[in-house]
């Protein structure tokens, strides 16, 4: 006589989104999911619909091209605003976001120039490689004198720029691509000067040219796109810290538990010693992204993630778009979001009354990410595959008469299954209620996934997984045996 038992499939989520491309199935742990696409897993045990993307301010240049993004806060003058740099038909201008718009600030620059920012002394600085370093001191530019001096660099444009131990850093003229230059201390008067005919460093000749400055703890780490080198003010490691770089200094963002940067080889977190790849997980989707993206990827983080926007992909022959990859730190968990817009820069906005995170893309817009129930009124589509199950052992064949699904505020969503070596998805039905009764089934397998699918504009789903009260095991049956 059969045994009958009642099973479950719940705590999904809990281990995040593991790959099988990195794990084989028969060694995922429970509750691992294999597929997540615009889902997360921050109810511990649960799967959520990811929340939406809000447009901040309107168009702030119709057809314009993110090239830069960053929030200004200065306190005397006392100012808090967002600076983004959008390039279109070949000039590139400057915009900031006050009362509730854009408006233009700077304009003429060179197009299509990667550009960066940094606050030192209530100033700003900005620098794009070719164009001469400007200063905003919270009410115009300044392009010579002043309290920052920026025309003592006007034949040394720089394209990266960091604060470290009271002074300006940067690096990445065209002509000394390895050469660090740096201000004088901040004087009591608060002025700083330049000759960077004398106060600079030069990086050790290893074939490639530096990719990224970024301060962390007591040290200034030198980026290049294989190697890492480290400066504490006396001078540079003759050789590299650590042979693994970035090609991308927008990749490069700092987390509650270390610093984080993407290489060719994966995303690796770095807290002192030797960088730790973190992204075994999700190794095949760090294999798809073109190499011609590497030095295009983005990164902001809130209180728990750190994201990285990495373009457009080609998993397993399908085509994700729009790509943003989420790794939480309090839980080494991941997850996938794709979105209606390609996200080219991210920063960090303080609004004086909340702090949020905002994007600039690729179609004229600055949004404000995780708000809202749609992307800017896209409808977001979300899908959930979990790890194969097979139960007591896989030699043995399973049926299912029934199925339970359990989801707090449905909305829709649909339930497939697919069993053994079954190329095809069958669809159990949709899910409209926190208990939905799918019976009077007759599914004999010997291993099973489910999938979660839908489209939403509603509020976020949150489902729960599957109780199974009518489990039969035939005993060993061979694949079609009847």
């Amino acid at each position: 006589m059969a045994e009958q038992k009642v099973i479950t499939i719940k705590n999904l989520g809990v281990y995040g989104l593991i790959r099988q491309a990195s794990v084989d199935d028969s060694l995922i742990p429970e509750g691992a999911v294999t597929e997540a696409i615009n889902v997360n897993f921050d109810r511990v045990g649960a799967v959520q619909l990811r929340a939406g993307i809000v447009n901040l301010g309107g168009t702030v240049t119709a057809s314009g091209y993110c090239y830069g993004l960053f929030n200004a806060v200065l306190s005397s003058p006392s100012v808090t605003m967002p600076f983004v740099a959008f390039t279109k038909s070949g000039s590139q201008s400057l915009f900031m976001y006050q009362s509730g718009s854009w408006s233009a600030s700077l304009t003429g620059e060179t197009g299509t120039l990667k550009t960066r920012f940094v606050t030192f002394n209530n100033y700003m600085f900005r620098v794009n490689g070719t164009d001469n370093m400007k200063v905003w001191n919270g009410a115009s530019w300044e392009t010579s004198g002043g309290q920052m001096n920026p025309d003592d660099m006007a034949s040394y444009d720089t394209k990266f720029i960091e604060v470290y131990k009271n002074r300006v850093y940067t690096a990445g003229n065209a002509d000394y691509p390895n050469r660090l230059y740096f201000s004088s201390v901040i004087s009591s008067t608060g002025l700083i000067s330049w000759t960077p005919t004398v106060d600079y460093v030069d990086i050790w000749e290893d074939g490639e040219q530096l990719t990224g400055i970024k301060r962390y703890s007591l040290e200034l780490l030198l980026f290049k796109p294989n190697y890492t080198y480290r400066f504490k003010t006396s001078g540079v490691d003759a050789d590299p810290l650590i042979k693994v770089g970035t090609r991308s200094q927008e990749s490069i963002i700092e987390g509650k538990k270390g610093l984080y940067f993407h290489h060719e080889t994966g995303f690796y977190k770095y807290s002192g010693g030797y960088p730790e790849d973190i992204s075994r997980p999700i190794s095949d989707i760090v294999s798809a992204i073109p190499y011609s993206y590497h030095d295009d990827i983005s990164s902001w983080k809130d209180s728990d993630h750190i994201y990285w926007s990495i373009g457009d992909l080609t998993v397993d022959g399908e085509s994700w778009t729009n790509i943003v990859v989420r790794f939480t730190e309090s839980s080494d968990l991941w997850t996938v979001y794709s979105y209606s817009t390609e996200f080219k820069f991210a920063t960090e906005y303080n609004s004086g009354s909340a702090i949020t995170q905002i994007a600039g893309a690729d179609d004229g817009h600055v949004y404000t990410i995780n708000s809202g129930t749609t992307d800017d009124g896209t409808a977001i589509g979300y899908r959930m595959i979990t790890k194969w199950y097979d139960w007591d052992t896989i030699l043995d064949r399973k049926l299912f008469k029934k199925i339970v699904g359990l989801c707090e505020k449905a909305q829709g969503s649909k339930l497939y299954y697919q069993t053994d070596d079954n190329p095809e998805w069958t669809e159990l039905g949709q899910l409209r209620a926190y208990m939905t009764l799918f019976d009077q089934l007759n599914i004999r397998f010997h291993r099973i996934r489910f999938k979660l699918r839908g489209i939403s504009s509603q509020e976020a789903f949150i489902f729960q997984g599957l109780v199974v009260p009518e489990y039969e095991n035939e005993g060993i049956k061979a694949i079609g045996e009847q």
